[in-house]
């Protein structure tokens, strides 16, 4: 059976949601089930299937396999599991710090010589138990969760986005009653409902 590859779309107009790098750095919150996770997921692979270079760690392994099965290209993406796997990984298109070793993926962030050159995806920011913003905050990022179980990267909640996706309410942030796997999304120039099909 072939796996289709997930987009965002307007739920007024069905018309699909374009996101690029011009919309980072992104935030996308949401309680556990809400549909945050997949989203960002989305978010991440179609960065890749645009020929971005990223960054990613994630608390658990199951992101990993929801991406593969959007892009379909494991060639273009290295694991890294150890940190002598941290110089060859620059060779490589996307990049997973072995999920939940936060320190890693701090030590990739120093040591990667393109860091620079990519965009960093923090997903399951709640689990984070060390404080990651300033380490972040000056590349291209997305972060997503929901920040409002994580105390230590509070800062992360008061950042100026250029785009925010709320899957449920974050400090000052009202959003309407939304089904599962609705999200509003915000930028600077416009506020939409989207999903994910």
């Amino acid at each position: 059976m072939e796996y289709k590859m997930k987009n965002i779309i307007d739920i007024t107009t069905k018309e699909e949601v374009k996101i690029t790098k011009g919309d980072l750095p992104i935030l996308v919150h949401g309680k556990d089930h809400s549909g945050a996770s997949l989203l960002s997921i989305t978010i991440a692979a179609l960065f890749h299937k645009a020929g971005n270079k990223l960054c990613i760690f994630t608390a658990y392994p199951m992101a990993k396999e929801e991406f593969l099965k959007q892009v379909e290209d494991l060639e273009n993406v290295f694991f890294i599991e150890d940190e002598k796997d941290i110089e060859k990984a620059s060779d490589f298109q996307t990049i997973f710090v072995q999920s939940g070793n936060i320190d890693l993926f701090i030590k990739t962030i120093y040591n990667l010589q393109d860091i620079n050159e990519r965009i960093i995806f923090v997903k399951n920011i709640e689990t984070i138990d060390v404080p990651i913003f300033d380490l972040i905050h000056q590349y291209s990022f997305m972060v997503s969760g929901d920040l409002r179980l994580n105390l230590i990267n509070k800062d992360f909640i008061y950042f100026n986005y250029s785009t925010k996706i709320l899957f449920s309410p974050i400090s000052n942030e009202k959003i309407l009653l939304l089904e599962k796997y609705q999200a509003l999304l915000k930028n600077k120039l416009e506020e939409k409902i989207v999903s994910i099909i």
